[in-house]
């Protein structure tokens, strides 16, 4: 089944492992070019840029900056145009969380995790939603934790600003359908990427509250991503889709 993303420019931010890695290789195979983002993890774009490139013959362009500030932002925007052109889709993986309780913060200790999980989104839609509402073209799907639709005391700083991104991308995609351009989060429950670091009992407990009975893989994961990027899925904006393995059931 062709997607039609064959030739496009696909930017994927925190592409260099884990989810962002899986999209950018199940992109990359349907013919994408890939705009591989880091921002810390330098070894692992590399490798992960050259596999890319071996295996399928596209486009790569790894580039490093972080999404919490404006002007590293418009500066990935400047590399990426003259390194690879234009961007057609983004898909954010990027994030930040502490896993702590809210009362066992230190006062502005929770302002990473808001920057880069809030105004990050901000950032990349200020930045390269213009040239595609100009081409009236383009998609922006947003990745989730699913604790920013439930809630988790835990993860509570992270989730307040990512349900923060739910509604300005719901707001978002109202003003710039006319333009053709979708904007959708995919919202998740908790994946195995490979370095999860979780006591077995308590990795037990909690696949007992899915009911799938496992957690998720990065394989599932990137299939929905694929549809929303492809050319069957031109009708689906300001969605949030739960990939989750039937852990909440909001309706």
């Amino acid at each position: 089944m062709d997607l039609g993303l064959k030739g496009k420019n696909v930017l994927i931010t925190g592409a260099a492992k884990g989810i962002g890695r899986g999209i950018a290789f199940a992109a990359a195979s349907e013919g994408a070019n890939i705009a591989l983002h880091y921002l810390s993890s330098a070894e692992e774009a590399d490798h992960t840029a050259k596999e890319i490139h071996k295996a399928f013959g596209v486009g790569v362009h790894p580039v490093k900056g972080d999404l919490a500030n404006m002007e590293e932002v418009k500066r990935i925007k400047t590399e990426l145009d003259e390194g690879l052109g234009s961007i057609d889709c983004i898909v954010n993986n990027a994030g930040f969380a502490k896993v702590k309780p809210f009362f066992q913060y230190e006062m502005d200790e929770w302002k990473r995790e808001v920057d880069v999980c809030f105004y990050g989104v901000l950032n990349l839609v200020h930045t390269f939603m213009p040239e595609m509402m100009e081409k009236q073209q383009g998609k922006f799907i947003n990745l989730v934790g699913d604790s920013a639709r439930t809630g988790n005391k835990n993860l509570i700083i992270s989730a307040a600003a990512r349900n923060g991104t739910i509604s300005f991308l719901k707001s978002i995609a109202q003003d710039v359908g006319k333009h053709n351009v979708q904007c959708n989060t995919v919202s998740l429950g908790l994946v195995d990427q490979g370095s999860l670091d979780i006591k077995e009992a308590t990795l037990e407990r909690i696949v007992k509250q899915y009911p799938l009975k496992r957690i998720g893989k990065v394989d599932d994961v990137t299939g929905i991503i694929l549809f929303l990027l492809s050319n069957h899925a031109e009708w689906i904006t300001g969605q949030v889709i739960s990939v989750n393995g039937g852990h909440s059931m909001i309706g």
